[in-house]
């Protein structure tokens, strides 16, 4: 952990009926309308690429559009890779998120979340996860000194929750589809006031997230790529990603936001639905529908009016993948040279399906998430490669 306390004041507020809340509250939903809550700096963040290329390497080099923390719990994030490969004629850069210490994205906004807790003396927290957050939050809790508990469905990936064990954290399985981890979970917090380390509804979350766009940023010289498509359940990537080139946008450092692409298992696959029939809001998927994709198999977002908005703001598309489809995009990002969970394998068949659209050329300058290593779903990958 750093000492180093960089960073600005912010506001924790509610978008929907705009009240404000104390900087330094834990509260995971607004007390007045009960919906998800968002920060926001005091200031417009800059971004200062000669300084930046001076400071060290990680997500916290990125002080202006960061809360500012007492301390800073951190496993030593680095930047992770973007590496090219060929779609079919069409070079793709993969975003390997997969290499952060715990082998996901979700280090990102467990990294600043615990470090909130720690900085207003949280001892203890309560997660509900299908795998990946459970055991980025257990990681970085355990760090923190924090006890953390997760509440995860029966079913998740054992590799997965082999993790969220070895990092300290309890562990709660729940029977039954995802949803009824989450009222388990809730159902706890109820009974006992304890503080939910939500990576869905707690805001300073997605303000990790953001640093991805941060570091895309700086890998592409200060430039923006045109396309980046990414898996969806909640929108954690998707939202993390418009609120970071949002803000290089407001700061003049790129001159367009890119167009965003959320990618999501035909069987669960709400936002999609949403965003072709025009709604403003997404209608829950049936729960108990399965997935080769259990990273996104949500039956809807939580911040469903701002994850459309962010992707009609930025020109961007939803499309769904068959089953089919993902368990080739494993094999196929397997030969070359990616061992990637199913989730993260679903931008394979989205990127198919945007080229046979036509919003893929060659020379399109286009990024990939690959969200989650896949070690942690080797049982899951086994039968696909047969």
């Amino acid at each position: 952990m750093s000492c180093v306390t960089p960073g600005q004041p912010g506001t924790i507020y509610c978008p929907g009926c705009a009240r404000e809340l104390a900087p330094r509250q834990t509260d995971h939903r607004c007390p007045g309308c009960n919906g998800p809550l968002s920060w926001r700096p005091a200031v417009p963040p800059r971004f200062p690429r000669e300084e930046l290329a001076r400071r060290p390497t990680g997500i916290w080099r990125y002080a202006e559009a960061l809360p500012a923390l007492p301390m800073q719990v951190s496993l030593g994030e680095l930047p992770t890779p973007l590496v090219p490969f060929d779609l079919d004629g069409i070079e793709v850069l993969a975003k390997c998120e997969f290499c952060l210490p715990t082998g996901s994205y979700k280090d990102r906004g467990a990294a600043l979340l615990i470090s909130q807790f720690r900085a207003v003396g949280v001892v203890e927290a309560v997660e509900d996860s299908s795998g990946n957050a459970g055991a980025a939050l257990a990681a970085y809790a355990g760090r923190a000194g924090i006890r953390l508990t997760v509440f995860c469905p029966a079913s998740a990936p054992a590799a997965k929750l082999v993790q969220v064990r070895q990092y300290g954290a309890g562990l709660v399985r729940v029977e039954g589809p995802r949803p009824r981890a989450t009222e388990a979970l809730l159902e706890h917090v109820r009974r006992t006031g304890a503080t939910y380390a939500s990576h869905l509804w707690q805001p300073l979350f997605l303000h990790g997230v953001k640093t991805m766009a941060f570091e895309l940023w700086e890998q592409l010289g200060g430039q923006a790529p045109e396309v980046v498509v990414c898996p969806v359940g909640a929108g954690s990537i998707l939202l993390g990603l418009y609120y970071g080139f949002s803000e290089l946008l407001q700061a003049g450092a790129i001159a367009a936001l890119p167009k965003l692409v959320a990618v999501q298992a035909e069987r669960v696959s709400p936002v999609c639905t949403a965003m072709q029939t025009k709604a403003d809001r997404v209608t829950p998927a049936a729960a108990g529908a399965s997935t080769l994709a259990d990273g996104i198999a949500l039956p809807g977002p939580v911040r469903d009016r701002e994850l459309l908005h962010a992707l009609r703001e930025a020109s961007g598309t939803a499309v769904a993948v068959t089953e089919d489809e993902i368990a080739d995009g494993v094999r196929r990002l397997g030969r070359a040279g990616f061992c990637v969970e199913p989730t993260s394998a679903t931008i394979w068949p989205g990127l198919q399906r945007l080229r046979d659209q036509g919003r893929l050329r060659p020379g399109t300058t286009v990024v990939a998430i690959l969200s989650g290593h896949g070690l942690k779903a080797g049982a899951a990958i086994a039968p696909l490669l047969d």
